[in-house]
């Protein structure tokens, strides 16, 4: 139901740029310019703590990178340029790596060992750019939308933390255990802003996010991640419609 909830809300701006369609988006013939092009960044991921005892120590340095589909509509003229509108949608397919430090031991006997999961992830998001008819600041945006994220592998397999009652195996991950194993599919809440550099009709944009979490890791480990990223694009326009 949570999920619902936050996917429910962060649908609502696409609800709006569709109510507004008539006024903003189909206003004159080859005003609306579309983008392809690549995006890297860095992660800093923190995790909340778990119930039973505290695992997580610090955040984690990760990694990001993929390819960018994008589109930016009209203004309401026919006199401004294509893609210069208020609005925009964007669709992103990433490998994501995000670790953070715990105070656990890893299968290899080594402490403080660092927790890392590598995702494959597919952002949706609405962009607004709320000064696009300034010369200066018209390509100044922020962006909110859901993250589809599905697990592709993790480090290390186990987790053993140390409390005054002895040792316990905090959190296993077994393939063929089904309440241990990491879960593969989390849905999270993204918003940003960032900002695009017009290079010719291509554009080199900066960006910043962040990734709130709504699963926990695995079932008998109710701890979630979320994520501050910044990253570099580099988007080639493909045309306007």
């Amino acid at each position: 139901m949570k999920k619902l909830l936050l996917l429910f809300l962060a649908s609502l701006p696409f609800a709006s740029l569709f109510a507004q369609g008539n006024d903003i988006m189909i206003e004159t013939d080859d005003q609306h310019a579309f983008f392809i092009g690549l995006k890297g960044g860095i992660d800093f991921t923190t995790m909340s703590q778990p119930k039973e005892c505290d695992l997580y120590d610090g955040v984690g340095l990760g990694f990001s990178g993929g390819v960018v589909a994008k589109a930016r509509f009209s203004r309401s003229t026919e006199t401004a340029p294509a893609g210069t509108g208020a609005l925009g949608v964007g669709l992103e397919l990433k490998y994501k790596i995000n670790t953070v430090k715990t105070i656990g031991t890893d299968d290899k006997d080594k402490e403080n060992a660092n927790l890392s999961v590598s995702y494959f992830e597919v952002p949706v998001y609405l962009q607004f750019y709320p000064f696009y008819k300034s010369d200066a600041m018209k390509n100044f945006y922020f962006e909110v939308g859901p993250d589809f994220a599905g697990t592709m592998s993790r480090s290390p397999k186990t987790l053993t933390v140390k409390d005054l009652s002895g040792e316990f195996n905090y959190v296993k991950y077994h393939l063929d255990d089904e309440e241990s194993t990491l879960k593969g599919l989390d849905v999270r809440l993204m918003a940003g802003l960032g900002y695009e550099f017009p290079v010719g009709k291509n554009l080199v944009g900066l960006n910043a996010r962040y990734y709130m979490g709504t699963s926990k890791l695995a079932g008998n480990f109710d701890s979630k991640m979320n994520t501050f990223e910044l990253s570099f694009s580099w988007l080639f326009n493909i045309g306007t419609l």
